[in-house]
C-alpha cells in the first residue's frame, strides 16, 4: 500500500521550478496620523512587487467604512489603473472583500494574474477623498526569484 504525503501543501512535478507562493498585504488608515486624509484621485502605493513575480489574486477588504461615497481602482498606475479590481465600493460594510477573482468586481484586464517583468507596485486610486476609511490591500504571488 502506497503513503502519499501533502505535509509540503503542494505537489511537484519532476522539471517543475520549486517556486514558493506568497502573500503580501498592507493597511491604509486615513485616520492614522503617519496615513492622513487623501484627495480625489490620489493614489496609494499599497504593495511592492519583485521583479520575475506572479500575482495570481488581490484584494481590498474594509476594516472601516469611509461613511460617504468612497470608490477606488486596484492596479497599475500608468498601465491600468483598475487592472485588478475597478470602482468597488470602500463604503459597504466593514469585512466587506473584494477580490480580482469575484467576476462582479474585478476589471477584465489582470483578471486571470499579472507577470512582473520589472518591479512595480500595485496601487489603489481613489476616486474620492478619504478621511475615515480603513482598507487592507493584499495579494497572492509567486515570486521565481525567492526559490
Amino acid at each position: 500500500m502506497a503513503t502519499v504525503s501533502y505535509a509540503d501543501s503542494y505537489l511537484k512535478s519532476l522539471g517543475v521550478l520549486d517556486i514558493p507562493q506568497g502573500f503580501m498585504c498592507s493597511v491604509y488608515d486615513s485616520l492614522s496620523s503617519g496615513d492622513g486624509n487623501l484627495s480625489a484621485a490620489d493614489i496609494w502605493e499599497a504593495l511592492s512587487i519583485p521583479a520575475g513575480a506572479v500575482v495570481t489574486e488581490v484584494g481590498i477588504a474594509i476594516l472601516t467604512t469611509e461613511g460617504g461615497t468612497a470608490t477606488a481602482d486596484v492596479g497599475l498606475t500608468g498601465v491600468s489603473a483598475d487592472g485588478f479590481l475597478d470602482g468597488v465600493n470602500l463604503n459597504a460594510a466593514a469585512g466587506i472583500c473584494y477580490n480580482s477573482l469575484n467576476t462582479t468586481a474585478a476589471a477584465d484586464t489582470y483578471s486571470s494574474g499579472h507577470y512582473f517583468s520589472s518591479a512595480d507596485t500595485i496601487d489603489v486610486l481613489f476616486n474620492n477623498a478619504m478621511d475615515a476609511g480603513k482598507y487592507m490591500v493584499w495579494c497572492r504571488l509567486f515570486d521565481s526569484k525567492s526559490g
